[in-house]
């Protein structure tokens, strides 16, 4: 076996461990343009959006006021899973970033860091972190809590793109199920 085979083959379990602390990988929100877990084969048990999951998305507005900020939970129930996970991006109509995603429970969530991903997207990503993962009781997900702040100035419809899974705890990218959804914010005249 070749040095570089060995090495390659030691350094998996650390970049295994390293992907689940980090959460998502980045442009893994399913908007358009990108991938979910599912369709880059993370998570491809079963077909995208396919399974008995409830997604609920509280606190986006109707219509979005220039740089208010709003506070939103994220949450996602499938009877049987045991552990869970999410991906947020804003966008708007052109698909650029609009807006600013704002952590505020650094335990469970994340921004990605954008040095990850700066030469294919502009986007902000925000995802779980490993602790952001554990089902508080089988089949119901943590609730996820963040910001989105509207921008200063330059404000269009926003496109809250976000993938979550909802996984069944084994540890392995087998009997996950992925959803994706977008909602719409309209911007105020």
């Amino acid at each position: 076996m070749s040095k570089n085979r060995f090495l390659f083959i030691l350094l998996i379990p650390g970049m295994v461990a390293l992907a689940k602390e980090k959460g998502a990988p980045p442009m893994a929100s399913g908007a358009p343009g990108e991938r979910s877990c599912a369709t880059s084969k993370c998570h491809a048990s079963y077909d995208l959006n396919s399974g008995p999951a409830e997604i609920t998305f509280k606190g986006l507005p109707e219509v979005a006021e220039v740089g208010k900020i709003y506070d939103l939970t994220l949450q996602l129930n499938q009877k049987g899973a045991r552990s869970f996970g999410f991906q947020v991006t804003v966008a708007d109509e052109a698909g650029n970033p609009l807006g600013t995603l704002l952590v505020t429970d650094e335990g469970t969530t994340q921004l990605v860091d954008p040095a990850r991903y700066a030469e294919y997207s502009s986007r902000q990503y925000l995802t779980h972190q490993k602790n952001g993962v554990k089902a508080p009781k089988k089949g119901i997900s943590q609730e996820w809590t963040f910001q989105w702040q509207a921008p200063a100035e330059g404000l269009t419809p926003a496109h809250f793109h976000l993938a979550v899974n909802a996984g069944d705890g084994n540890k392995k990218k087998t009997g996950d199920h992925i959803y994706t959804r977008e909602f719409l914010v309209a911007a105020a005249e």
